[in-house]
């Protein structure tokens, strides 16, 4: 009988407990994962940060109306974020701010009575008569905090400044309270209940913090130096190789102005140059279209290559960086601009080429090659090009392509010589390379 009342009371107990509601306010965490930091708050207070977006009720509820301006004061400011406790209507901002002295100072915790005295002291002494500051230690679980009072009387205005701080991991942390022209104490019961909640999830070690930093400075210096090589090294490459071209360029001129006497001389003499090859090719609009993906995209394969292994460095780089993956998705937009910009440039070349050649003159081209120079016809009026025009000789499928720059061509189709084009390649090749090397 005993058992069955006790029973029944401990069924009752439980039954209550489950009923009644709690007599405490449950709480939330709010994580900064980046410093270290989490937040035991109410679970009504409201919490904004620059990534709050600017519609939210939060804003007007804590009274902050311009929110475009709070967002860019808490920028300038170190501003994580700003709580509101609907409560007691108190409006909290939490600092994070680093200089030489938290660097130096690195934890409030592990400071002597004597340093943390003189630390406490060099921020209460003003020279400013209108100023009045006190301050004294806090008590938390887990770091020494300080309550710093601040009081500015100007033109018949009081405003009151109210600091709970510590410095950790070399960051001052501190939850400030504003209060303009009024005589009732601020209340403490929020900003208390923050300091209270504060809990660092990692203490770091100073003496790493700082070889860490200084082997970053060494890399920065280091990469910074290999740019400046890179860059020298660059531009005595790039002096040097206008030096050649121009050289070059000299000895071609020479070279192209006695061939130019020379056959003028045998066209007074009425000597008639021996034919080696002729080739006649169809220049359709594939056949150019297909040129000028090649002198693009296959031609500059190993650049193109280059430039995807890098791209993939950076894409690491940023991944792991404090852009995450989102500095990844821009990038990679980026990179797709990039391309679609190529593709679109090049079909702009295929559009212009194509429109420079006469297809009322036909679309047959003959060259003919001689023992110094080679002419064309057909697609335009006869022109004679020397061999020492000819800057590169290239091959893609089934032709073969004999370039007079960097981005100008002739195409000529493989099976459409009168002898072999293995024949004329041995043939041209050997003259186009010593006139390009002398």
């Amino acid at each position: 009988m005993k058992n069955k009342v006790l029973s029944g009371l401990l069924i009752a107990i439980v039954l209550t407990l489950a009923v009644i509601p709690s007599a405490h306010v449950q709480a939330k965490v709010q994580s900064f994962s980046d410093i270290y930091l989490e937040l035991s708050l109410p679970d009504d207070a409201i919490v904004l940060t620059k990534d709050s977006p600017d519609t939210d009720k939060g804003w007007q509820t804590a009274g902050i109306v311009n929110v475009k301006n709070e967002k860019d004061s808490m920028t300038k400011m170190g501003v994580r974020a700003i709580f509101f406790d609907p409560e007691t209507k108190s409006l909290v901002r939490l600092l994070q701010k680093q200089s030489s002295q938290t660097s130096k100072i690195f934890n409030l915790s592990l400071l002597s009575d004597q340093k943390k005295t003189d630390f406490f002291n060099s921020l209460t002494d003003s020279k400013e008569e209108n100023t009045k500051a006190s301050i004294e230690e806090y008590p938390q679980k887990e770091a020494d905090f300080f309550r710093y009072n601040i009081e500015i009387t100007k033109d018949n205005t009081t405003m009151k400044e109210l600091i709970y701080g510590t410095i950790v991991n070399g960051y001052t942390f501190s939850f400030d309270i504003y209060q303009s022209n009024k005589s009732t104490p601020i209340d403490e019961t929020f900003v208390k209940a923050l300091v209270d909640g504060t809990h660092f999830t990692k203490f770091l070690d100073k003496a790493e913090v700082e070889k860490e930093t200084k082997n970053a400075a060494i890399l920065a210096l280091a990469e910074f130096a290999a740019i400046i090589i890179i860059l020298v090294a660059l531009l005595v490459i790039r002096k040097r190789r206008i030096k050649k071209q121009k050289f070059q360029k000299d000895v071609k001129a020479s070279a192209l102005s006695k061939f130019y006497e020379a056959k003028k001389a045998r066209e007074e003499q009425s000597i008639k140059d021996e034919v080696k090859f002729i080739n006649r090719t169809k220049y359709t609009d594939q056949v150019i279209k297909d040129f000028c993906y090649y002198d693009r995209f296959i031609k500059h394969f190993l650049t193109w290559f280059v430039l995807a292994i890098l791209f993939l460095a950076v894409l690491v780089m940023v991944y792991y960086s404090k852009a995450g993956i989102l500095g990844c998705l821009i990038a990679v937009i980026l990179m797709f601009v990039f391309v679609f910009y190529q593709g679109v440039s090049v079909e702009k070349v295929i559009e212009r080429t194509i429109k420079s050649y006469d297809k009322n003159k036909g679309l047959d081209a003959v060259f003919t090659f001689y023992e110094d120079y080679f002419t064309l016809s057909g697609i335009q009026y006869i022109s004679s090009f020397p061999y020492l025009q000819i800057t590169d000789i290239k091959q893609h499928k089934d032709y073969i392509y004999l370039y007079l720059g960097s981005d100008k061509a002739f195409y000529l189709k493989k099976d459409s010589f009168d002898k072999e084009s293995a024949a004329f390649l041995e043939y041209l090749g050997p003259i186009v390379k010593a006139g390009n090397t002398k």
